[in-house]
């Protein structure tokens, strides 16, 4: 994540990055996780959603302020539960910290981390100028999230206490 941008902001609620595209439009491929793979083999990956509504009882972790939690797409305004079923387990590489307790989002999506310092420099990312985002028409309802200089990642590492959880099921 070091070097990526912040490209989705949204003040009182989240910042959200881990695209290496830099707009939200990417997915992670295989070769991300570090495995060994080439070519055609090296496919874009998602993540089973471990949350209550996706049928994971053991994630307990809320949204609150500094909570981090996996971005995905969210298919669930169309009734299919195919549709819903593929946007539970769409998580891959983006992520999003909470700059403001949102308890809608408990059951709903993976949290699995929290900030542990620097909740100051989470609230001055949640400032910055943020604008509609290119391509997109300015009209009324339309989110206007996209920072206009996104911040980008110094360095991010996470701090497992000695458990390897091994590679994620994609």
């Amino acid at each position: 994540y070091d070097g990526l941008k912040f490209h989705r902001i949204i003040d009182g609620f989240m910042i959200q990055g881990g695209d290496a595209n830099g707009d939200g439009s990417g997915s992670p491929k295989l070769s991300d996780l570090g495995l060994d793979v080439s070519g055609d083999n090296d496919k874009s990956y998602c993540i089973e959603g471990e949350f209550l509504s996706n049928g994971y009882n053991k994630n307990t972790l809320k949204h609150k302020e500094g909570v981090i939690s996996m971005a995905r797409a969210d298919y669930t305004q169309t009734y299919s539960k195919s549709l819903t079923t593929e946007s539970y387990n769409s998580a891959g590489s983006q992520f999003f910290i909470m700059t403001k307790t949102n308890t809608n989002l408990n059951g709903y999506y993976t949290a699995f981390g929290k900030v542990t310092e620097g909740l100051d420099v989470l609230h001055q990312i949640e400032s910055v100028e943020v604008k509609v985002a290119d391509g997109k028409e300015s009209t009324e309802g339309a989110e206007v999230s996209t920072p206009v200089n996104p911040p980008k990642v110094t360095s991010i590492r996470v701090e497992t206490y000695g458990v390897d959880y091994g590679m994620p099921d994609t």
